[in-house]
């Protein structure tokens, strides 16, 4: 018996209760995209996925950029030196986040996307934390489970999860993916034992992420700005915008590496 399709019915409902907070996160999208910015979004392990389905992919808008690195992202290899042991050993490590932020320019609207399954992981917490320190007057958001960042101890050293971090920033926004403490949300109870199978964490995620994409297209919309969005690849619609598309998002990128404008970090905070 197939059961695992009723758990999507968890991601519709944390989608659905917190549509206010998903518009308030779109209106940052939309001030970054509008005044020829970027949303960065950082990830490590599993949470690749909900980069990947917003920086390129069709009905994706420009003015969105990944925040990976290779150390934190690549495991798909499972074992050896691109495994998933190599990956969680460098998701242990702090002072990550200073690192990662040094290579980035912020523009003035920027806004930093932090996603975690968890709202536990060091890295993730830890790039965070730099964010709010360097630049407390932007918007940090952060997609993760909200039950689990809020309960769970804290495995970074400040005693903090993404939870934590957002209640102290001045401008933060924490969007709940849906999962289930844990994450696994199907029991199977079978001859050769009981098994837990079947995590919502990326499902949810993506969902989150699409929900901002419907609605910062509303809302630049809505302003009189015309999102450039990329057209379906697999029906030979790309002809009519793709070089658009990469054009607007080359420019936007070239700032991230160097910003005439760049948000300066606030004092002392390096």
């Amino acid at each position: 018996m197939l059961t695992f399709p009723q758990q999507l019915e968890r991601i519709r409902q944390a989608l659905c209760a917190q549509e206010p907070a998903l518009q308030a996160v779109a209106c940052c999208y939309a001030d970054a995209i509008a005044a020829g910015g970027l949303v960065h979004l950082y990830a490590n392990g599993h949470s690749l996925m909900t980069v990947c389905e917003t920086v390129v992919r069709m009905g994706a808008l420009t003015g969105f950029r990944g925040v990976l690195a290779d150390g934190l992202t690549r495991f798909a290899d499972v074992v050896g030196s691109n495994g998933i042991r190599v990956n969680q050993h460098f998701e242990k490590y702090e002072s990550i986040g200073d690192k990662l932020l040094d290579e980035i320019d912020f523009g003035p609207k920027d806004v930093l996307t932090v996603i975690s399954a968890t709202g536990q992981t060091q890295a993730a917490v830890d790039t965070a934390l730099a964010f709010t320190r360097r630049f407390p007057h932007l918007p940090l958001v952060v997609i993760a489970c909200r039950e689990q960042a809020a309960t769970a101890p804290a495995k970074h050293s400040s005693g903090k999860t993404l939870f934590h971090v957002v209640q102290e920033a001045r401008h933060g926004h924490f969007l709940d993916n849906g999962m289930p403490v844990g994450d696994l949300t199907t029991s199977i109870q079978g001859k050769t034992g009981s098994y837990r199978v079947c995590p919502l964490s990326s499902l949810g995620a993506i969902s989150v992420s699409q929900c901002l994409n419907e609605l910062t297209a509303r809302e630049l919309d809505r302003r009189g700005v015309a999102p450039v969005i990329l057209q379906n690849m697999h029906l030979n619609q790309t002809q009519v915008n793709y070089d658009e598309w990469l054009r607007d998002q080359r420019r936007r990128y070239a700032h991230a590496l160097h910003h005439p404008q760049s948000a300066p970090p606030a004092s002392g905070a390096r």
